[in-house]
């Protein structure tokens, strides 16, 4: 899972996965989350490297190998790179480490996932990355198969939620396949003598949104500029979405020139970071994401 930090630093965040996952001892483990199973900190305490991709190739070698030994291939799930200042920097580096184990008949495969404007920025800048990424855009679930997503697992245990919980788990998701993960995990872990009420439900919820705010909205907002962050600041203060002019009106107040407000608009719109709605070239600007709003409402800069 990428943060907000330099490419190097990204780089070499991978290399520690991978000599973690090279030294477990457990044979048919096939995966390691950085951050989750090392610890953010420790992956991204690591010496100064010179050369910080040779050194993930020699690392993605030794990896392919050792699976190849085991008629098993690799594959890299690289989560939020869109986080990366200079994220099209970074998939060159690794289309290029692909490439050299390609040569050599090693398997493996990276899958990346980002915003859905990530491509459109990558397509401008280069276009043989899309071809080598090969770009598939994922929608949101609807209530319901998000529903189903929540309560099918549930009929092979003895856990049940009831109603009202699963229904507001699948408002608050918005579809949004992470959110269910989160939420459902924390709910099902909060069930009492086999049920979740609202009661339990309310604690669970607590829970799921500091796990989502640690993991995706602490970096997201670290990774945006300062004129980002009051322009969203000002988007998130109305639940309806504001015409462009109303919010480069309000940013002014706040210091932010109107051409640099609707530069910002359309960076946090390709970003998925906010909703953008179509009404002439202007558009209207919105938060949907309630958890977001939520976090943003806990900041002491939005007040």
């Amino acid at each position: 899972m990428a943060y907000p930090q330099s490419a190097d630093e990204f780089l070499a965040g991978l290399v520690t996965a991978i000599d973690a996952e090279l030294a477990t001892d457990w044979p048919p483990r096939l995966e390691l989350e950085l951050g989750l199973d090392i610890g953010i900190a420790d992956a991204r305490i690591r010496r100064p490297s010179r050369d910080p991709e040779r050194e993930l190739r020699a690392a993605l070698r030794r990896l392919v190998e050792h699976r190849a030994d085991q008629r098993r291939s690799v594959i890299v799930l690289l989560d939020d790179v869109d986080l990366l200042p200079m994220t099209g920097d970074v998939l060159l580096q690794l289309r290029a480490c692909a490439l050299e184990l390609y040569a050599a008949d090693l398997p493996l495969a990276f899958v990346v996932a980002a915003s859905p404007g990530l491509f459109s920025e990558v397509r401008s800048a280069h276009e043989p990355l899309v071809r080598f990424f090969e770009p598939l855009s994922l929608g949101l679930l609807d209530d319901a198969d998000a529903a189903r997503a929540l309560t099918e697992p549930l009929t092979e245990t003895t856990v049940r939620f009831d109603a009202d919980v699963t229904a507001e788990i699948v408002e608050l998701a918005g579809g949004r396949p992470y959110y269910l993960q989160k939420l459902g995990y924390f709910t099902f872990d909060a069930a009492v003598n086999g049920r979740v009420t609202w009661a339990e439900f309310a604690v669970a919820f607590e829970r799921a949104f500091a796990s989502v705010s640690q993991e995706i909205f602490a970096a997201r907002w670290a990774g945006m500029s300062p004129i980002d962050r009051q322009v969203v600041a000002v988007v998130a203060r109305s639940i309806e979405a504001r015409p462009s002019g109303e919010i480069e009106a309000e940013a002014a107040r706040r210091g932010v020139r109107p051409g640099a407000t609707r530069q910002s608009l359309r960076r946090l719109a390709a970003k998925s970071q906010i909703d953008r709605l179509a009404n002439g070239m202007r558009g209207r600007y919105s938060i949907n994401d309630p958890l977001f709003r939520r976090y943003l409402d806990l900041q002491e800069c939005l007040r």
